[in-house]
């Protein structure tokens, strides 16, 4: 059994690049990921983070020829005693009897890298590896010397490409590799109820969008706030979900069965559960189709620009093969909006004046979970913006250009 070893670190990307660089080069032959982690890494949420991330990338899911699993050093010896952090590991290798291993070295303190460089030194068969993040290459430096170093492909850089075309500011709320794992948690439960029930999964939305719309414009010191829930049928209809949400690990929101309501302890869950979340699996089905394909793209969500004072978003943008690919996402029920074709038809040509950031070399995609009319499908193909609407989401990677 081959086995990776990656230490948590704030740093996703340090093991995430690799691992997909691996299973690049390798045809996933590992078998194992190790993650070590700490009390600190614990704490801080890295060690979930890491995990939440793999799993909504189909690394150590159940569908996954590859397992995950944690392993952990105690009592803060990854500062203090390199013997204990080696005991720890050479434990867990004589108990899994692992035929070869790799130790990513890039993470971790300094005392956990040494410790894994001299378990290296025991087996022809037992590697080290880092990211030089200098040239952009993975080191091997216990080959011999011709083997050692090797161009790691780095996602193209959004900010770079706009800045050329004279944006003076280009920034993004975050990666999709830098979200917390409560946001992983809560986008995977959602696209499994889509896979399962799709119509089911979409009057859920609409139950919630309806539970937090009144909420959007509340200050932040008036929470936590509880909300009647005033549509029994819609309710009814998806009520054993909404009860799995708010039982989920860092749940948004708390159910009461009794009284017929929600609790929302904060706005940033307000604002997530709202709208923020079609953004995020947005950016799963993304990776997930690229991964496929066995590439990487470093999607940015909720991404701003501006040459001036007027600034400009998007919902979700990445660059790939040199095209910048840029996405508007809305939860938003066409058929019960005034004059709703008029209404998409004004976002559509919007987005597609704000999609002329990229040049020529852009692809604009306009994800709409619920359909939209053949009037305005027919302005998107005027406008050049392509439509993934509705249940087309289930098959997300076969319209991306």
């Amino acid at each position: 059994m081959k086995t990776l070893f990656v230490t948590a670190t704030a740093q996703t990307e340090a093991n995430y690049y690799l691992i997909w660089h691996l299973f690049k080069e390798n045809n996933t032959d590992i078998k194992k990921i190790v993650i070590i982690s700490t009390e600190f890494t614990r704490s801080k949420g890295y060690v979930d983070n890491l995990t939440s991330v793999l799993n909504a990338l189909q690394v150590g899911s159940e569908n996954s020829s590859i397992s995950l699993e944690e392993l952990h050093l105690q009592n803060g010896v990854e500062e203090s005693n390199i013997e204990a952090i080696k005991d720890v590991l050479l434990q867990w290798i004589a108990h899994n009897k692992a035929s070869q291993i790799i130790f990513n070295i890039t993470g971790g303190t300094k005392l956990m890298s040494i410790a894994q460089d001299q378990i290296a030194q025991i087996s022809s068969r037992y590697e080290c590896v880092y990211q030089s993040r200098a040239n952009n290459q993975l080191v091997w430096y216990n080959r011999p010397p011709t083997k050692q170093c090797y161009d790691l492909v780095l996602p193209e850089n959004i900010e770079a490409r706009l800045k050329g075309r004279g944006y003076q500011t280009v920034s993004a709320e975050t990666s999709f590799l830098d979200l917390p794992a409560q946001q992983y948690h809560y986008i995977n439960q959602l696209h499994q109820y889509m896979k399962a029930d799709f119509d089911k999964a979409q009057s859920l939305v609409l139950l919630l969008n309806a539970l937090t719309a009144g909420l959007m414009k509340q200050p932040e010191h008036s929470f936590p706030q509880t909300v009647k829930v005033q549509d029994s049928n819609l309710l009814k209809k998806c009520i054993t979900w909404v009860k799995l949400l708010a039982q989920a690990p860092q749940p948004y929101f708390s159910y009461d069965s009794a009284a017929g309501t929600i609790t929302w302890q904060d706005k940033q869950a307000v604002e997530f559960v709202g709208g923020k979340w079609f953004e995020v699996l947005t950016g799963l089905l993304i990776v997930q189709h690229y991964l496929a394909q066995e590439q990487q793209v470093d999607v940015q969500i909720g991404l701003r620009f501006k040459k001036t004072s007027d600034g400009n978003e998007v919902d979700v943008a990445y660059i790939n093969s040199g095209y910048l690919h840029l996405f508007e996402c809305k939860t938003v029920n066409w058929d019960k909006q005034d004059n709703p074709t008029t209404k998409v038809n004004a976002d559509l040509r919007k987005f597609d004046s704000v999609g002329q950031v990229g040049g020529l070399n852009t692809h604009k995609y306009f994800i709409s979970l619920f359909d939209i009319s053949n009037q305005s499908l027919a302005v998107a193909q005027d406008t050049g913006v392509k439509v993934i609407m509705g249940k087309q989401l289930l098959d997300f990677g076969r319209y991306i250009a």
